[in-house]
């Protein structure tokens, strides 16, 4: 990966494929969210808290792997999910700073950045395509998102609803996979937090990732699939 600030000057001739952007994700087992996506991300995936290895921050993320990575929704070609995080459908583009100091970076070294690629980001008139604008929309939600997704993580944290979750799973080959560093939303916990819990919407979120957390198990089913999947190749006499 090599970030670099956008600049028209240098990219303006860069040519995307968005199709190619999402070969990104395919290492990628947990992905950042903001406060606004997590109820309907959490119809897809399950929702977990985890720390940023630097700041020691809580921060809300999809799991979509059970190992570090992994994506089990990547089939080669592409990301099998009708709801995708923000922070993948922003690839190969990338948000420094906050406020005014906020500006666009790129990813040099993307998959989707390709001559044949279909979408521009500037048009033959000079000024930026409808596809680029639409990137600037996820960027500014992300960015926008910011301070929501930590006052969301200071309530979770203040009404005490947040649990330790260790993932400690088994797999059709006998293989077993380890997760920690997870957190989630405990029902119970959250059942009786009513009285600090009180914005209706920030209710529905986190009861959105309580619920989410019976996904684990549709990414298991998804692991031992590619495990069988993988055995036929190399069963005797096939």
């Amino acid at each position: 990966m090599t970030i670099v600030p956008l600049n028209r000057a240098v990219h303006a001739g860069l040519r995307i494929d968005p199709a190619r952007a999402a070969e990104s994700a395919a290492a990628v087992h947990l992905v950042p969210l903001v406060a606004d996506e997590i109820r309907q991300v959490a119809g897809q995936f399950p929702v977990f808290l985890a720390k940023d290895g630097e700041t020691g921050q809580f921060y809300p993320a999809a799991l979509m792997g059970l190992e570090p990575q992994e994506n089990l929704f990547w089939n080669g070609a592409a990301l099998e999910a009708d709801v995708l995080p923000l922070n993948l459908l922003r690839l190969p583009f990338f948000v420094f700073g906050d406020g005014a100091e906020a500006a666009i970076g790129i990813d040099e070294a993307s998959p989707a950045i390709a001559p044949e690629g279909p979408c521009a980001i500037v048009d033959g008139d000079g000024g930026e395509t409808d596809y680029f604008r639409s990137v600037q929309a996820i960027l500014g939600r992300l960015l926008q998102g910011r301070e929501a997704t930590r006052r969301l993580v200071d309530l979770m944290l203040e009404a005490r609803v947040v649990r330790e979750i260790k993932l400690d799973l088994a797999f059709h080959d006998g293989s077993t996979s380890v997760l920690t560093g997870l957190y989630g939303v405990d029902e119970v916990a959250l059942g009786r937090a009513r009285d600090r819990v009180t914005a209706f919407e920030d209710l529905m979120v986190l009861a959105a990732m309580a619920l989410s957390l019976d996904r684990v198990a549709a990414l298991v089913r998804r692991k031992n699939a590619r495990i069988d999947a993988q055995s036929a190749w190399f069963t005797p006499g096939s």
